[in-house]
């Protein structure tokens, strides 16, 4: 096959995969998306894998769908990873510069950040990211980037993002099999955050609410930084689930009732509406008023939302008691109503729906919306941090080891 410079972006969600492919202009110097495409599969539940064959058989018919539509082959694939298995703490590393010159290199920063890893980790447990906070060069705090200055010592604070091994293996056995080699991965939170987020917002304290199917991503951003993360095992699929068993119908039609009649905050509800819904045999239907699928389902909505507040609050973050805004993302976002209740139920001083930035990529507004951000912002986060030149090179389509090795400029950002 040609030498290629596709890239894809991969997002492996709640019982579905989403994948983008774009590739660099050359002439505009700017990164252009030339397909996308969601597909359910029955084999991953909440970013997990389930079932090897149902999800490596979902990849082959998206990832293949991909290469026929864009006429060539995949150039790196990069992954982007979710789930309750996810988590991340913070650690702190240092490295002693003994060479007479006394300044600073990117080797000496990456031995300073590979110091800060070695630290205990679950047994089951991998690195998956690794972010740096600052770096502190004989004791003076507040840098962001030492390179080229001089010191002695060396310090750096980094947040590290672990995910169990067994689910992520399983996961790039699937991916694998149909001969797709991942060549890098993500946790997905990390690209969402940098393609949806401001800088003025990251600064200033935001929290980024990431609403899928079964989970629920949150991250909290101060002076710039990304500080805290956690994933709620719970997202919007309940409210289909609540609505199946509410109304007496299938999961398919309570879930189309939910995308076309459903709200979940009164200042929502528009004027009196009868909806016709299937009974659960589809030997006939009965009436309902549009009042009742609120009733049903913003009980539930309030409960999720409580669960974040909760986790944050475990972390040392209280959004009643901080300046935070809120930029929500992800398919569960769009329900009308979610701005005003996560304001009521978090005490967030303002909400607004996240969307990657345009300037970031040439795409139609199809691929804005949002169940293509994470995938989306996987191939902005990777073709920012990558060597480009790698790009041009042969098609990785081996069945080789797990992972394959990013280039130097990932050095650092990887466990």
């Amino acid at each position: 096959m040609a030498k290629t410079n596709l890239i894809v972006g991969l997002d492996v969600g709640s019982g579905k995969l989403t994948a983008v492919a774009a590739a660099h202009d050359e002439n505009t110097n700017t990164l252009q998306v030339l397909a996308g495409r969601s597909i359910a599969c029955r084999g991953v539940r909440g970013g997990m894998v389930t079932d090897i064959r149902e999800t490596s058989s979902a990849v082959s018919a998206l990832l293949g769908s991909l290469e026929r539509e864009c006429n060539q082959g995949i150039g790196q694939l990069f992954l982007g990873m979710r789930g309750a298995h996810i988590d991340s703490f913070f650690s702190h590393g240092t490295y002693n510069i003994s060479r007479p010159d006394k300044e600073i290199s990117q080797e000496d920063m990456a031995l300073a950040i590979e110091n800060a890893k070695a630290v205990p980790i679950k047994n089951d447990n991998e690195i998956i990211s690794v972010l740096t906070q600052g770096y502190c060069v004989d004791k003076q705090r507040g840098i962001q980037n030492p390179e080229g200055m001089e010191g002695s010592l060396l310090e750096v604070d980094v947040q590290i993002v672990t995910g169990a091994s067994t689910h992520i293996n399983n996961l790039a056995k699937a991916i694998q099999r149909p001969g797709f080699r991942i060549e890098g991965t993500f946790y997905g939170l990390i690209p969402l955050g940098d393609a949806v987020l401001l800088q003025d917002e990251k600064e200033n304290g935001v929290m980024l609410i990431d609403f899928g199917g079964e989970t629920i991503s949150v991250g909290i951003y101060v002076g710039g930084m990304l500080r805290f993360t956690c994933e709620i095992p719970y997202g919007c699929d309940i409210l289909t689930s609540d609505l199946s068993s509410y109304l007496s119908t299938s999961r398919k039609a309570a879930k189309e009732i939910k995308e076309k009649y459903g709200v979940i905050h009164p200042a929502f509800l528009r004027n009196e509406q009868n909806i016709s819904v299937p009974l659960l045999d589809g030997s006939d239907t009965r009436t309902i008023k549009n009042v009742e699928i609120l009733d049903c389902i913003q009980p539930r909505m309030e409960e999720l939302l409580e669960q974040v507040e909760h986790a944050v609050s475990l972390g040392g973050y209280k959004p009643k008691n901080m300046p935070l805004v809120g930029v929500l993302t992800g398919g569960g976002s769009v329900m009308p109503g979610l701005t005003a209740l996560c304001q009521d139920i978090l005490g967030l001083k303002e909400v607004r729906r996240g969307a990657v930035q345009r300037d970031l990529i040439t795409c139609t507004d199809e691929f804005l919306a949002p169940q293509y951000a994470t995938a989306l912002a996987l191939v902005i986060y990777a073709s920012d941090s990558a060597d480009y030149d790698a790009l041009y090179g042969a098609p990785y389509r081996e069945n080789r080891s797990t992972f394959g090795k990013l280039g130097k400029m990932f050095k650092g950002i990887f466990g």
